[in-house]
């Protein structure tokens, strides 16, 4: 009986649980960090030069960013004013997924950030009509045929990863929280990690 219960939970596999967190950060992190570089004009200039500050930022590139966020149907806040909230969130975001320092709190912001630019990437279509098309097109669904869907698929894995969290031995978080308990000294809380997946345990159920 125990065999089976091993055999079928995967048991010894839980050691490798780390990978898919890992993963999901490096996957997520390029693509936030390019977002945001985009949203900004940062790095684009024509006269950038590493050590001058001043050639970071091109300022044609940012007001294009302005410009096309003004006319979208998430403008409330001003243009200006989102495309610098929802380029700083990605960067910053990307830096600390790779760091994997306070992830969880960074999911929430970039689930944010995915949801104005899902928004943003429907245009005038609403969402019930974009929703539709983006489960009934053809009888399936290509993300490279709508740029919306490709925020659906973050917007999936950054939910997976906030109930996850970073991961163990690749991350900050996991450092952070065993120097805590070891401080607390709390043998009861030392006991359940946080940052290990493990959806099969029960209560009720001992482990094998």
């Amino acid at each position: 009986m125990k065999f089976l219960v091993g055999f079928f939970s995967l048991e010894w596999m839980r050691v490798f649980d780390f990978l898919a967190p890992l993963a999901i950060r490096l996957f997520l992190a390029p693509i936030f960090w390019v977002s945001g570089v985009k949203l900004l004009g940062l790095f684009s200039s024509t006269d950038f030069v590493i050590w001058n500050p001043l050639t970071w930022v091109n300022a044609e590139a940012f007001q294009q960013s302005v410009t096309a966020m003004s006319s979208s149907a998430v403008a409330g806040l001003g243009g200006e004013t989102l495309v610098i909230l929802l380029g700083s969130i990605a960067i910053a975001g990307a830096i600390l997924l790779v760091l994997g320092f306070a992830v969880r709190w960074v999911v929430l912001a970039l689930m944010f950030m995915v949801v104005v630019q899902g928004l943003f990437a429907m245009g005038d279509t609403n969402i019930v009509d974009g929703t539709m098309t983006l489960l009934m097109g053809h009888g399936y669904t290509d993300v490279t045929n709508n740029q919306a869907e490709a925020y659906v698929l973050y917007f999936i894995l950054l939910l997976s990863l906030f109930f996850m969290g970073a991961g163990r031995w690749f991350s900050l978080d996991w450092y952070i929280y065993r120097s805590f308990m070891k401080r607390i000294d709390n043998k009861a809380a030392a006991k359940h990690d946080p940052f290990e997946i493990d959806a099969t345990d029960e209560p009720g159920i001992s482990k094998v």
